[in-house]
């Protein structure tokens, strides 16, 4: 195991690191997958910006052209993360949003079909009821197990000639599984449906390409494993993709040449995707935090969260009375377990009240812990302190 002392790639302790994440200073947080511990570079770029705002104006000619620069920083910081093009990335409000852009993009018909898992956040899961209602488009859930043992053969037993989107996580948010979304877009695409990945829970805890995995569209959120604020995210989205997802709504910043009449050009890349007015502020912030994250060095931050989250695992297998629910195989930075005779959200609660910091699923019922690569032993022992304490 790493320990605090042991250098990162820039030369850093993990003692250094946690010191730029005050929050980690409260006890063990443990809940990245709701939202990241931000770093101390990002909240202070937060409020330069917002102190520039107030000093200076936010719509001089200077700021203007800041905001602009700083967008294509961001989209450009963006794609690196994502091993792809800047031109690829729109930056939007969060991974719902980069989810509606896709799912709502397409032409639907009464009777065409939809294909995800029993495994989806309600990001991905309300956008496809409210299209199955709105639509009469049939969506199949893939059962949980079929996902984690099969997914792509699951995904081509469903697929029929009216199927025209498989929807589905990346890293599944009840369980921690990293499902083989490669396998399950190559049967879409022998069919001639887009795959739409929801990255909330492995972009920045696993190394993730997009183009290598063979999908079609990608959405990231800034707060979750990449640091940054709420408010932000991303959509990657490819080429061939984009000329099938049309626009369904639209901005000053969805293309430039607009007219009295409301005619515009789109943006040949996939920044058309984008709204009006992005939040200079957090903008400012997000793109510190993935400064900070790239300079730590993300081959390190991958293998660590990967070392923490197998240590977790261990831990809390040791304890009677807990049953892990995190498969074997592939997985990222999150740990589901159940702990026998205890309800999820009261357990949750109680943990909460002392200081250690993870979340409740409802389905199915269980808590979720989630490892970074700045989490300490000290964390780990103390959960697995607790845990067994509440089992008693």
């Amino acid at each position: 195991m790493t320990t605090a002392t042991d250098p990162t790639p820039d030369g850093r302790d993990l003692t250094t690191v946690r010191a730029q994440l005050p929050s980690l200073a409260e006890g063990p947080y443990l809940n990245t997958g709701g939202a990241g511990p931000m770093p101390r570079v990002a909240a202070e770029a937060i409020a330069r910006s917002a102190m520039r705002s107030a000093s200076t104006g936010r719509m001089g000619l200077p700021a203007i052209l800041a905001l602009d620069e700083h967008m294509a920083d961001l989209r450009t910081a963006v794609a690196r993360v994502l091993r792809t093009q800047a031109e690829r990335i729109a930056i939007v409000q969060n991974t719902t949003h980069a989810v509606n852009v896709v799912v709502w993009g397409l032409d639907w018909h009464a009777g065409d079909e939809v294909i995800t898992t029993a495994l989806e956040h309600p990001g991905v899961g309300a956008p496809l009821f409210v299209l199955a209602a709105r639509h009469g488009v049939r969506v199949q859930a893939i059962p949980q197990d079929e996902a984690h043992d099969d997914l792509a053969g699951a995904v081509e037993r469903r697929l029929g000639p009216r199927t025209r989107l498989v929807a589905l996580s990346h890293v599944a948010y009840t369980t921690g599984a990293a499902l083989d979304v490669a396998g399950a877009a190559a049967a879409a695409g022998s069919s001639g449906a887009l795959t739409l990945v929801d990255g909330a829970q492995s972009v920045g805890a696993i190394p993730v390409d997009p183009h290598a995995l063979g999908v079609d569209a990608y959405a990231v959120p800034a707060q979750k494993w990449l640091l940054g604020p709420e408010g932000l995210g991303a959509l990657w989205i490819s080429e061939s993709a984009q000329e099938r997802v049309a626009l369904t709504f639209a901005s000053y910043e969805s293309g430039d040449g607009h007219l009295p009449g409301g005619e515009f050009q789109p943006h040949s890349a996939a920044r058309r995707y984008e709204l009006s007015t992005p939040p200079a502020d957090l903008v400012a912030g997000w793109r510190a935090s993935l400064d900070w994250l790239e300079e730590i060095g993300w081959p390190f931050i991958h293998a660590r969260t990967l070392e923490v989250t197998n240590r977790t695992r261990a831990l809390l297998e040791q304890i009677p009375g807990v049953t892990v629910l995190t498969p074997p195989g592939p997985h990222a930075g999150l740990v589901s377990f159940s702990l026998a005779g205890h309800e999820p959200s009261a357990t949750n609660a109680a943990l909460a009240r002392i200081g250690v910091i993870i979340r409740p699923i409802d389905h199915p019922p269980c808590l979720r812990a989630s490892t970074g690569f700045f989490t300490s032993d000290d964390d780990l022992e103390r959960l697995a302190a607790e845990i067994a304490a509440l089992a008693g």
